[in-house]
């Protein structure tokens, strides 16, 4: 028998946890295998990478900016180790509540609106006289 809340286990004839004061069960259920995340929080695509550095580069990005992001689609480029005609990209997921700050950064990005200032954070770029 085993306290599903402190995990002690306990020989067979007792019903409760003498620490937690919770009826004890035989088995306890199985974590899952994935990561975790809120139930509350859904994941959004918000772009789509061609190859293991750039999806490295847009994760790093997202993250230094305070965006976590995951990543769906990667089985044929972890097998294979490559992209063709876009077969083997993947998408870049963001939490729903933050994929348009997100897209707001990636197009800055893209459009070279953002540079890296002095301390290594983004900052807009300075304008020319």
């Amino acid at each position: 028998m085993i306290c599903p809340n402190c995990k002690a286990e306990y020989v067979e004839g007792f019903t409760r946890c003498s620490d937690c004061d919770i009826d004890l069960v035989a088995r306890l259920p199985l974590e899952p295998a994935g990561p975790v995340h809120d139930e509350y929080v859904s994941y959004v695509p918000v772009t789509t990478a061609q190859g293991q550095l750039e999806t490295g580069q847009i994760q790093s990005f997202l993250e230094s900016n305070g965006i976590p992001s995951e990543v769906r689609g990667e089985a044929f480029r972890n097998v294979y180790g490559m992209v063709v005609d876009g077969l083997g990209a993947v998408d870049v997921l963001v939490p729903k509540e933050q994929a348009a700050t997100a897209l707001d950064l990636l197009d800055k990005a893209d459009h070279g609106e953002l540079a890296i200032d002095e301390s290594g954070s983004e900052a807009p770029p300075e304008s020319e006289p």
